[in-house]
This record gives C-alpha cells, sequence and structure tokens, in this order.
C-alpha cells in the first residue's frame, strides 16, 4: 500500500518545534517596533532642529535679540505649538559691538519609546 503525506504526529511536531520558534522570536519583533519608533523621534527631531536653525539664519542679524534658555522655555525664544517635541533656542551676542552671535536650537522629542528621551542639539556663530 502506497500511502503519501504526513501522519498525525509529524504535523504534531512540526507545530511544536514552529511554537517554540516563535516564541523566542516574539521579543526581537517588539524590540524592532521599539527601536524604529526612536530612530523616528530623533530623525524628526533633527529635521526640527535644522529647520529652526535655518530659519533663525536667514533672519537679520539686527533682529536676532540676545537671549533664550536651552533648559526652559522662554517666551519668543521657544515653540511648543507640536504636542510631540519642544524646540528652544538661544542667541547669544559675542563682543560688544556685537559682531557675532552664537545660535543654539535644541529640540526634545515628547514621546519616550525606550531609553533616554531623544533632542537634538545644534550650534552655529553667525557674523554681520
Amino acid at each position: 500500500m502506497d500511502e503519501r503525506g504526513f501522519s498525525l504526529i509529524e504535523v504534531l511536531l512540526a507545530l511544536f518545534l514552529m511554537g517554540i520558534a516563535l516564541m523566542y522570536a516574539a521579543p526581537m519583533f517588539a524590540t524592532a517596533i521599539r527601536e524604529n519608533a526612536a530612530g523616528a523621534d530623533l530623525g524628526s527631531a533633527g529635521a526640527i532642529a535644522v529647520d529652526r536653525m535655518e530659519a533663525l539664519r536667514a533672519s537679520d542679524f539686527y533682529q536676532l535679540a540676545a537671549g533664550g534658555d536651552l533648559a526652559a522655555n522662554v517666551g519668543g525664544f521657544s515653540d511648543t505649538g507640536d504636542p510631540r517635541f519642544t524646540v528652544r533656542w538661544r542667541i547669544t551676542d559675542n563682543g560688544s559691538p556685537a559682531t557675532l552671535k552664537t545660535i543654539s536650537v535644541r529640540v526634545i522629542a515628547a514621546r519616550q519609546s525606550t531609553g533616554a528621551s531623544k533632542e537634538v542639539n545644534l550650534t552655529t556663530e553667525r557674523a554681520r
């Protein structure tokens, strides 16, 4: 008698082995999802920081008033319009009369998917 196919024992053994493999692989998928979210937060924060820095560098030199704080929100030197990110900047006059200004921008992501909070800091100097 020529019988083809798998026996019930073979099918159950294959399902058991597949279940064991999936049980050990599942945490890798969860980790990959968390790390992907963290990378997306960092990438978005970087893009927002670059946009703010470009806007400040495009401003007239004499319109860049000194002030701001990277550690706290200061009126006119922070943007909390997007609840996912806090944007802060500081402008420092270097010398008197000010012919050189230091511009610093800090963007902090509100969501903390894994690890430390995601933030980007940029600093540049601008001369008149």
